[in-house]
């Protein structure tokens, strides 16, 4: 109770701190860690605590949040009304409040009722929370913000198909009044369907993960919490923690009520996505590189499977234009710098190479990597290693026959203009300030150095790449291939 009682100290300083924090600052990373804490354990605590904790999380409820962390605030106010009932009515009166700042925070809430299913059968007097639920919707759907209305719209249709169906099933009429107005309003949903990015909006809200696929009581799992959720919404790929790491914690112990992987396989095969922070030129950017994401997703998959997805879309668009491919792999998980990883992208796809593995294809979306790769990554397959899986991969490829080769100058390392590349080799890059790590080189089959004749004994890991590729595809492609200019 201590530990999260100083996490939402944390979690609320940095609120105060910063109207606006950006997102995958480290403020971020602090907040949604704090909240993936607090569902961890939520199914731990004392009913007395959680109703102290229960201020907190409807305070947090109205900052400024990230997607990813906004999400986890109101899965974790489902979860505390689904158990403890009797806290409903602390809920209706945050739509009381007066937060001049943050008019757009009431979209918490109503976010909340979206999943109104969830926490209805718990309740008492399952007539007068519906009716509560409803009067609090209507106000919103008549907000000057655009978002607030599509929120509100999207909570009175899943709300009025409950109080539907309690009419039918307890044979009341307790909302015949509300009827028209509700019906009304719906129309003007139905109606957006005529009016371009209105209706685009209200459709992509509707398929959102979080109101469409995801489940509060079924998607409650260590996958979804730590995993899942931080994949969908944009957070940084090494903030994800998957399934495996928890197994290997002694002190981890799962439940039926509370399980490691996600039994439902709904949300681990969706795309990430939140159209409300998008603004036009990130949908435009989303949209240029959809048919890569869409195809190229190894995050999802483990090492052993990823390399049927070298024989996905790129080489069929290059195949067409009788482009030739080596059987080069060139492994640049080690390399942070977008600039480098963008060069070496179109070195890549120019010399032939037949894969490029990066620690994250995240990496595609950056402007400096795209200034470089001038869309080569369109042809070239990309394959995702994170540094942490590297022995593993390069484990499976030595066992597939690869050559590993490391650019690096080591004692006992082969001069390039000497060294005869075998056809089924793997280049390792290390990285732009520490190289290649000790515990990658011994894996190395063997070391190739560049001849240097300058003072100067570093050359930048792309130009030491771009030497390294030319010479395999020398070796092995040159004939009949289209000079490079």
């Amino acid at each position: 109770h201590f530990f999260l009682n100083s996490s939402s100290l944390q979690d609320s300083n940095i609120s105060k701190s910063k109207v606006r924090y950006h997102s995958n600052s480290l403020q971020h990373r602090v907040k949604n860690r704090v909240w993936q804490t607090l569902l961890l354990l939520l199914p731990k605590l004392r009913e007395e605590f959680v109703a102290t904790l229960l201020n907190h999380v409807f305070e947090a409820g109205f900052q400024s949040n990230q997607a990813s962390v906004k999400y986890l605030i109101e899965w974790t106010m489902v979860l505390i009304l689904l158990q403890y009932p009797q806290h409903v009515d602390r809920f209706w009166t945050c739509f009381n409040l007066d937060h001049e700042q943050t008019k757009t925070s009431v979209c918490t809430f109503l976010s909340v009722l979206v999943h109104f299913s969830v926490i209805l059968p718990h309740v008492k007097d399952k007539t007068v929370q519906l009716r509560k639920a409803l009067d609090v919707i209507l106000q919103s759907c008549f907000s000057h913000n655009f978002s607030v209305r599509l929120y509100s719209l999207l909570a009175l249709k899943k709300v009025w198909s409950l109080a539907e169906h309690l009419q039918e099933e307890e044979e009341v009429d307790a909302f015949t009044g509300m009827s028209s107005v509700v019906k009304a309003c719906l129309n003007q949903a139905e109606a957006m369907q005529n009016t371009g990015n209105a209706n685009k909006n209200w459709m992509r809200i509707q398929s959102h993960f979080f109101f469409g696929a995801f489940h509060p009581v079924r998607d409650y799992s260590v996958e979804t919490i730590f995993y899942t959720f931080p994949s969908l919404s944009e957070v940084s790929d090494d903030e994800w923690i998957p399934p495996w790491k928890f197994e290997k914690l002694s002190s981890f112990s799962e439940s039926p009520s509370f399980p490691l992987r996600n039994p439902a396989p709904d949300l681990g095969q969706l795309q990430p996505g939140d159209w409300v922070q998008q603004d036009r030129s990130e949908q435009d950017k989303e949209e240029r590189w959809a048919e890569v994401q869409k195809k190229i997703t190894p995050w999802r998959l483990g090492i052993q499977d990823q390399e049927p997805e070298l024989q996905l879309v790129p080489p069929q668009r290059a195949a067409r234009l009788g482009k030739q491919n080596g059987a080069l792999l060139v492994v640049a998980s080690l390399i942070d710098k977008p600039t480098n990883l963008g060069g070496l992208c179109r070195t890549c796809e120019i010399f032939g190479a037949s894969c490029l593995v990066l620690d994250s294809l995240h990496h595609i979306n950056d402007k400096h990597f795209q200034s470089l790769s001038v869309s080569s990554e369109l042809w070239l397959p990309l394959l995702e290693v994170k540094p942490v899986e590297l022995i593993d991969f390069l484990q499976v490829k030595k066992s597939e026959g690869y050559c590993i080769v490391g650019v690096e100058q080591t004692a006992n390392s082969r001069s390039l203009q000497d060294y005869q590349f075998p056809e089924r080799s793997l280049l390792l890059l290390g990285n732009e300030r520490e190289g290649i790590p000790a515990n990658l080189l011994q894996l190395l089959d063997v070391c190739v150095e560049i001849p240097q004749q300058g003072v100067i004994r570093s050359l930048n890991v792309h130009v030491s790449a771009a030497l390294l590729i030319w010479e395999y595809t020398r070796q092995h492609l040159t004939s009949g291939s289209s000079k490079v200019s």
